[in-house]
């Protein structure tokens, strides 16, 4: 009997997983889930120092800031079950409030009539009334980039008002050359017919998810979340190692034997024999490291990343009420600002007035705010949230920069086919499960 169990230990198949996202995390609880830990050995390598990848909660003296504002709601009960499963009561359920701050003047989101008569005036709303009749009797026939897909659905005047500058300050390209896969993904299935229902009756038609007013948040932001997954995991076996980037993988015949895993503290590199590999580090990077012939380097170059920085600051008082506010101004840098306070109480400092918000930018390797250092950022920062009217300059206390690497995927035109190549090529290879195709196989 000892001898039997002693092969069973030897026989365990050695699964690595890359990256200890969300993605990453929810790979490795399935296997807790279905209760196979017994027969596999799971390890985690993640570059950072913790978990919940660009849903991590910065900790910083008592003040918590969420990477982007995380809103957690689904139709689906096994997903809020989920959530309650592991945070119970510290999962707050929270009302929304969010505007958009459009040539100096805040738009409620979602749309009230009331106050968009009031900003626009009659003329002005008379004008969008009419593009978007113009634009449904004469629609693009192509709608494969972004800009026709919306203007097809809110006519032309609402997409250069509401659409235009703020997609094209995220993305760093223009909106004609941005794939409706993009907005498909984003807006869905809402429209300007369904907008008006809305800013008129408060009718939520079809609940489209853009416009839900109310979400649950953890308690202590997202992060306590990804933080308490990796508890149970670890107690159940799962090995965690942390600041520990993949710099190569090994592989033969099809078939991955092994990763070479770097501390980033230590400098130390140790190989880590397996079985099977989940990865959810980006397609260029997988792709590389997996031998890919110059032709697909070629390739799969074509798919951009764009990098995502925010301005983390502890601001006297309460600025303003809403959870975030979307900026349309191309006046300004700052895409979308974050009210922490306002996401869950208990993300400012315990006692403190203070309010934790955070300011959102996005910048490719060459751009200036991105090498620009620190300081200028965010003095860039507290010129532009004084020149929207929400906070003076002086009542900003302190502030740090947080930078993300390669956080988004460029959805331009080029995209799907550098994706469809790293499809493809993933194919030769047994034992690999992508979680960024959905490329899988049974375990």
């Amino acid at each position: 009997m000892g001898i039997s169990k002693c092969k069973m230990k030897i026989m365990k198949k050695k699964v690595a997983i890359i990256g200890a996202g969300p993605a990453g995390l929810a790979a490795a609880y399935e296997f807790y889930k279905q209760k196979k830990l017994k027969d596999f050995n799971v390890e985690v390598f993640e570059s950072d120092s913790q978990v919940g990848g660009i849903s991590k909660t910065l900790l910083y003296k008592g003040y918590r800031f969420d990477l982007g504002g995380h809103r957690f709601y689904s139709k689906f009960n096994e997903i809020n079950n989920f959530y309650k499963d592991f945070l119970g009561k510290n999962m707050l359920k929270r009302k929304r409030l969010s505007r958009i701050y459009y040539n100096n003047k805040f738009y409620n989101y979602p749309l009230s009539a009331r106050n968009v008569f009031s900003n626009l005036g009659f003329s002005k709303s008379f004008i969008i009334t009419i593009s978007w009749l113009f634009r449904r009797l004469n629609q693009y026939e192509n709608e494969k980039t972004y800009d026709k897909w919306v203007s097809n659905r809110f006519g032309d005047e609402i997409f250069n008002m509401f659409f235009k500058s703020y997609t094209e300050n995220l993305w760093g390209i223009p909106a004609s050359r941005l794939s409706a896969d993009w907005a498909a993904q984003r807006i869905q299935n809402y429209d300007f017919v369904k907008a008006v229902i809305n800013a008129l009756f408060g009718i939520n038609p079809g609940s489209v998810k853009t416009i839900i007013d109310s979400f649950y948040y953890p308690k202590y932001g997202p992060g306590m979340l990804y933080d308490e997954m990796k508890r149970v995991l670890q107690e159940n076996g799962v090995v965690f190692h942390l600041n520990t980037e993949i710099v190569s993988i090994v592989y033969e015949k099809g078939k991955v034997r092994k990763v070479i895993a770097k501390n980033r503290t230590s400098g130390k590199s140790v190989q880590h024999e397996l079985d099977f590999l989940i990865s959810s580090m980006p397609l260029n990077k997988l792709v590389i490291s997996l031998g890919a012939n110059n032709t697909l380097k070629t390739e799969i170059n074509k798919l951009k990343f764009r990098n995502f920085l925010t301005v983390n600051m502890i601001i006297k008082s309460n600025p303003f009420p809403d959870n975030w506010i979307y900026i349309h101004n191309p006046g300004v840098k700052v895409l979308r600002m974050q009210n922490f306070r306002n996401w869950s109480p208990y993300m400012a400092k315990k006692g403190s007035e203070n309010t934790p918000i955070a300011m959102e930018y996005f910048a490719y390797e060459s751009d200036k705010i991105w090498n620009a250092k620190d300081e200028e950022i965010i003095n860039k920062a507290k010129k532009e949230i004084e020149s929207i009217g929400l906070a003076k300059k002086n009542s900003v206390i302190d502030a740090f920069v947080h930078r993300v690497r390669n956080a988004y995927p460029v959805y331009d035109s080029g995209y799907g086919i550098a994706v469809k190549a790293a499809k493809d090529y993933f194919e030769r290879f047994f034992q690999l499960i992508c979680l960024r195709t959905g490329r899988a196989f049974s375990l």
